[in-house]
């Protein structure tokens, strides 16, 4: 019993920390998506998106946080969601025009 209240304390004190944004970061290169968009859903928090994977030919979903600071009037069914492999940055491919976001990471930018 005492092994069990010792090692919860220590979880709950660990996962309290600040996390660290360079550790966080890394999870989010291995991405790669190219997903038209057919219905999003989209908030601060985060970046919810069903659509179709042209290359892959099938329907697919993203979720992921939002660290691009995406605003959910950006996203419009038809547009283009372009995340690559090994960047952080995340594109909005619309009829005329892309929107670039960079990724940030508690208020910094990060590249």
């Amino acid at each position: 019993m005492k092994l069990f209240t010792y090692l919860s304390v220590v979880f709950f004190t660990f996962s309290c920390r600040k996390s660290d944004c360079n550790n966080v970061k890394l999870a989010f290169y291995s991405d790669d998506y190219n997903i038209i968009v057919e219905e999003q859903n989209i908030d601060l928090t985060w970046i919810k998106i069903n659509g179709f994977a042209p290359v892959a030919h099938k329907k697919t979903n993203i979720m992921v946080h939002n660290n691009w600071i995406v605003d959910s009037n950006e996203v419009e069914v038809g547009d283009t969601i372009v995340k690559k492999k090994g960047e952080l940055a995340f594109a909005i491919h619309k009829k005329d025009t892309i929107i670039n976001h960079d990724w940030y990471c508690e208020g910094k930018l990060y590249k």
